[in-house]
């Protein structure tokens, strides 16, 4: 985040301190229950959103050097994510030509791909090399037989695919992020160091994972004893950016900002920067880390996915270091998944015992609204 702007931020949230206030939308927004529990909706989100979308995928970080990869399966498709000899990001569905299998699993390091079934094998560019017994394959070209690529873009630190073949195999990363790239660009995302992951599965519709990140309304009743005494309850700034936004809340440190000008505030210690990126991404941003939320759907409404990632600006090469860092990421995954995420899972149950007919965002979570109101408008008509 650029100086101009994080000094632009604390005095609006400097104002909502004196006034009481927070960032407010123009109204009232009522979601229909079904938006989390139907299983029509769950369907067309999962083939407009997921399967026809640029997607997040994680930090360059996460593959740092030729022959690393990292396979997944969203919505339905297996993708294979990989380094290449280049040192170009690829990404490609992680189906073998001959028969389907998978060529790889989990992540790690490879110099090719090599299918467990029949052992046809693939360079890191997805060209096929080798054909176990070819003679038994005549007219089999290996130049037309490699795996299937799939779009995939890099840039300001961030890898970014699509689940669509056919289309244009590179994604402009700018473009996607509809004017976040200076911001991102401005934290130097890209010189970021990986530092753990973990993949949950709470039962509850990918959205609930959204929305939790998305507003501080609930920190004083949900939160009183772990975040709500470092970060102001029902207070934040919201800005949108697109199909995007970012939603930004205030540290009660950020008294140490009393009796100075604002020229001389240090902002980013003081401030939390949760960014949403469209479809299903957040990212937030804890004044000396990142933190990634990737929420993918499971197989009915009331299930998801969910990866939690942790970024540092330089490698935890000391015992200190990673002590230091695994105290902030057992924080974050405490405050979500044992506060955020169980109750969720209890709020979802109401949602699909099909005795409420909505939800109601106030005016006064405004990410939350444009979040909805963005995915509406994507859907597009029921």
């Amino acid at each position: 985040m650029k100086r101009e702007t994080q000094l632009e931020l604390a005095r609006v949230l400097q104002a909502y301190v004196r006034d009481g206030s927070t960032a407010q939308a123009p109204d009232v927004f009522h979601n229909p229950v079904a938006a989390y529990s139907d299983t029509a909706r769950a369907l067309a989100e999962r083939e407009r959103l997921f399967r026809g979308r640029p997607l997040f995928m994680g930090m360059s970080c996460r593959l740092p050097k030729p022959g690393d990869y990292l396979t997944e399966e969203i919505a339905g498709v297996p993708l294979l994510l990989v380094r290449g000899q280049d040192g170009k990001l690829r990404a490609f569905a992680n189906i073998c030509r001959h028969r389907g299998a998978p060529v790889a699993s989990g992540c790690g390091h490879a110099r090719v791909f090599a299918c467990p079934y029949h052992g046809w094998t693939y360079g890191l560019d997805g060209r096929l090399t080798g054909i176990p017994e070819a003679a038994s394959f005549p007219g089999v070209d290996k130049a037309s037989h490699g795996l299937a690529p799939l779009p995939a873009g890099e840039g300001h630190g961030m890898i970014v695919i699509r689940l669509a073949t056919g289309a244009p195999l590179e994604i402009d990363v700018d473009a996607h992020l509809s004017g976040l790239s200076e911001e991102f660009d401005a934290y130097r995302f890209a010189g970021y160091s990986y530092f753990a992951s973990e993949w949950m599965a709470p039962a509850i519709n990918w959205k609930f994972g959204i929305d939790t990140f998305l507003e501080a309304y609930h920190l004083p009743a949900l939160h009183r004893n772990t975040v709500a005494p470092l970060i102001r309850g029902n207070l934040g700034a919201f800005d949108a950016y697109g199909e995007h936004g970012r939603m930004t809340f205030l540290r009660f440190s950020s008294t140490a900002w009393d009796g100075k000008p604002d020229a001389e505030w240090e902002v980013l210690p003081h401030i939390v920067a949760v960014y949403r990126l469209m479809p299903n991404t957040v990212l937030v941003f804890q004044s000396d880390h990142l933190e990634t939320w990737r929420m993918i759907p499971g197989e009915t409404p009331d299930r998801s996915r969910i990866e939690f990632a942790f970024y540092t600006p330089a490698p935890a090469t000391t015992d200190k270091a990673r002590a230091y860092w695994k105290k902030n990421y057992d924080l974050a995954i405490k405050t979500v998944l044992d506060e955020d995420f169980a109750l969720g899972e209890r709020m979802q149950r109401g949602f699909m015992s099909g005795l409420q007919d909505e939800v109601i965002y106030g005016r006064n979570e405004p990410a939350l609204i444009h979040f909805h109101q963005r995915l509406q408008a994507a859907l597009g008509p029921a």
